[in-house]
């Protein structure tokens, strides 16, 4: 049987079509999800297409807003339990040394009252109404009105000048309130009128019995009012 030779033609065209032909896509490989894929793998070049990039948004920008609100929020947190300690310890001392001082013209005219009591006459009656009236004006309200104290808790008043001013202590503050200064003068009138000294109420045990008490009671009946055993 005799066949007819081929065309050489006809072999050039068959190789040039198996030449154009698309590849075989790439498998792929489990181990991407794992390691990520090389920078010439089709997978990674896919990712950098602009529509992988709109198919899947990133969450950098979310991450990062989330983490500066997350962070300015501890950030105020903890500045303001700093500024709240910090005021909780200043206004602290301040408020005990002006609350010490109220205390001792309650004091002073509690034991001036109390010592009058017996007599039941305009001197005591005199005294009962000054107790009442500094009870009055150096309750909390009075000694912390807004007319004595700013927003921020400074002071209104003016301080007496005997100090330099980054010396000024609690207890000049709490001496210079306009209701501390006007009680200890009437203390100080009180004191002077009984003839009382401050020196020997220092001497004085800070709780005294009540046999105590009702030997000044009975020794204010037997002496003068000009002068009062304390």
């Amino acid at each position: 049987m005799h066949m007819a030779p081929r065309d050489s033609r006809d072999e050039d065209l068959m190789i040039q079509m198996i030449s154009t032909a698309d590849p075989a896509p790439p498998a792929d490989d489990p181990l991407d999800d794992v390691f990520g894929s090389d920078a010439g793998s089709p997978a990674f070049e896919s990712e950098d297409r602009p529509e992988a990039r709109e198919s899947h948004p990133s969450d950098v920008r979310r991450l990062q807003t989330e983490h500066a609100t997350s962070g300015y929020r501890e950030g105020i947190a903890a500045a303001k339990a700093k500024s709240i300690q910090a005021g909780f310890d200043e206004g602290f001392g301040l408020g005990a040394n002006v609350g010490l001082k109220a205390g001792q013209v309650i004091g002073f005219l509690e034991g001036i009252t109390d010592a009058l009591r017996a007599g039941n006459d305009d001197d005591f009656l005199h005294a009962q109404q000054l107790l009442e009236d500094a009870r009055k004006d150096l309750s909390t309200e009075g000694i912390f009105n807004e007319r004595y104290w700013e927003t921020d808790g400074t002071w209104k008043y003016e301080l007496q000048a005997h100090r330099p001013e980054s010396d000024i202590l609690f207890e000049d503050v709490a001496a210079a309130h306009p209701l501390i200064v006007k009680w200890n003068g009437i203390i100080d009138s009180q004191l002077a009128k009984w003839a009382i000294h401050r020196q020997i109420l220092d001497l004085i045990p800070e709780t005294p019995t009540p046999a105590v008490l009702e030997k000044k009671e009975v020794k204010v009946e037997q002496q003068p009012r000009e002068k009062l055993d304390w």
